[in-house]
């Protein structure tokens, strides 16, 4: 967690705020790759799924109902959806 938890974060943070006041383009640079180090492990594409090392979930995600709605057609917006088709 220290190297992606939000102490890294709060560092990157200011570190770039730093970069960019002092326009030197090799820290803006330096920052961006830190961003990128720090930021992968969260754009997991499964990390709904991704587990830590106690087995608990690495993410929580509330599950949510959806409700879908079946929409019915008049015969004029058939016949009007047709001639665009």
């Amino acid at each position: 967690m220290e190297q992606h938890g939000a102490e890294a974060l709060n560092s990157i943070g200011k570190s770039l705020m730093h970069a960019i006041r002092t326009k030197h383009r090799e820290s803006q640079q330096d920052v961006a790759h830190r961003v990128i180090q720090i930021a992968k492990p969260w754009m997991i594409r499964r990390w709904s799924e991704s587990k830590l090392a106690n087995g608990k979930p690495l993410v929580w995600i509330p599950t949510e109902d959806a409700h879908l709605i079946d929409l019915e057609w008049t015969q004029e917006e058939q016949a009007h959806l047709k001639t665009l088709v």
